[in-house]
């Protein structure tokens, strides 16, 4: 009898202990969800800080790179949360050109875009929220990083501006050779935007009035022969000032190709998502364009195979089709 109690009361005890456990869990994970709310659930739009990985190549003609997520843990939170991952390509700058290395991030609890205006009508950020600009810019090869704050411009240049987004690219000034992003403004009382200047070297936004954004582009052979055409049968992309990697680039090309012997951290960064490589000469280099294009396919290829030069683009108006770097710079009229 004795023993039965023992053990009806060993039963009560271990009841008491699941219970008490079960209610210290659920009081914990309520807790935890409320953090993890407070963190990263209350905000709704949302792009990583990327930092750029690069190597040149081609005697510092040239650079390949790609982008890394700074902080992983807080992207993948941010996935669990389900905001709205920023699409890259429309919503933030994460660009190279002309030496500066330049990407914007954020962590919003609304979409700061002019459909959104109702919700998003501040040039302060709100707690937990924040709005950045970095710059990496190459002094003596190697990069030194700026990180400027997007409300904090937005209200030094004029404090009744709401900053709406940064467009994707990097512009030059062909009168100081300053370079500038584009953001886009809107005043708090009206729904229509308009553009300015943020100032890479200063982080300070500037009326886009003076400034003049055309460049001469080298490289124009690569789209005005069919050069570009052919490369893009064999999986590269290529462009007036830089290249990537198709698709349909596939894997035993890579292993064929001169740039994984030659250049392996090139070739190990060309494997990324997103990678490039950028032409860095001023004026055009064919020799350049030719070597760094071969690097990608396997040694004694010849790019230039069976390149047509039209008529409209040779130095006598007559269609050639050439078969090598020579031939090219022979009959291809450098474009004013």
């Amino acid at each position: 009898m004795k023993s039965k109690k023992i053990t009806k009361w060993k039963s009560i005890v271990v009841a008491l202990v699941l219970i008490l456990g079960a209610a210290t869990y659920f009081i914990w994970s309520k807790e935890e969800a409320k953090k993890f709310q407070e963190k990263y659930g209350q905000f709704t739009y949302y792009s990583p800080e990327y930092e750029p990985v690069y190597s040149f190549l081609e005697n510092d003609k040239a650079i390949a790179y790609n982008w890394k997520v700074v902080n992983s843990e807080e992207q993948e939170n941010m996935k669990k949360a389900k905001s709205y991952i920023v699409d890259p390509d429309y919503d933030v700058i994460r660009e190279f050109d002309s030496g500066y290395f330049v990407n914007s991030y954020m962590k919003l609890k609304a979409n700061p875009n002019l459909l959104n205006k109702d919700e998003f009508n501040r040039n302060i950020p709100q707690k937990g929220e924040y709005w950045k600009l970095a710059v990496y810019k190459f002094q003596n090869k190697k990069l030194k990083k700026r990180e400027f704050d997007v409300f904090e411009m937005v209200r030094n240049y004029d404090s009744d501006l709401i900053p709406i987004k940064i467009r994707s690219d990097i512009i030059a000034d062909s009168n100081t050779q300053k370079y500038y992003a584009v953001i886009y403004l809107r005043q708090k009382s009206t729904d229509k935007k308009k553009a300015y200047c943020i100032n890479l070297d200063e982080g300070r936004i500037v009326s886009d009035k003076g400034i003049n954004p055309y460049r001469k582009l080298p490289n124009g052979f690569t789209i005005f022969t069919n050069f570009d055409e052919r490369m893009e049968k064999r999986g590269v992309a290529l462009h007036i000032t830089w290249m990537s990697l198709e698709s349909s680039y596939s894997e035993k090309q890579f292993e064929n190709s001169l740039l994984s012997s030659k250049y392996p951290q090139v070739y190990k960064i060309m494997h990324e998502k997103d990678a490039r490589v950028t032409f860095l000469n001023r004026e055009t280099d064919v020799e350049l364009v030719k070597n760094v294009t071969e690097l990608f396919f396997p040694p004694g290829t010849n790019v230039f195979e069976n390149v047509t030069i039209p008529a409209k683009y040779s130095v006598d108006g007559q269609e050639h089709v050439i078969n090598s770097a020579e031939e090219l710079q022979k009959y291809y009229k450098e474009e004013n």
